[in-house]
């Protein structure tokens, strides 16, 4: 899938528990705004979905190369 594509090539996991929720959140977060995101909504939308191991960084940035791939 090219969102989990996106979460490989930007380094979006550590430890790997939180990858599977982050990952179906991403997607959904796709299908409901679009595939033209910014930071400050990725940040906004993934509120409640925690990663001990990252500042979230690689993730929003995952998630934004995902959603543009996802096209």
């Amino acid at each position: 899938h090219p969102m989990q594509e996106a979460f490989r090539e930007h380094h979006g996991l550590q430890c790997g528990y939180c990858t599977p929720g982050m990952i179906m959140a991403a997607v959904d977060i796709v299908s409901r705004k679009g595939h033209d995101l910014d930071d400050r909504a990725i940040r906004e939308e993934l509120d409640g979905n925690l990663c001990r191991c990252t500042g979230y960084h690689n993730i929003v940035k995952a998630i934004a190369a995902g959603a543009r791939a996802m096209k």
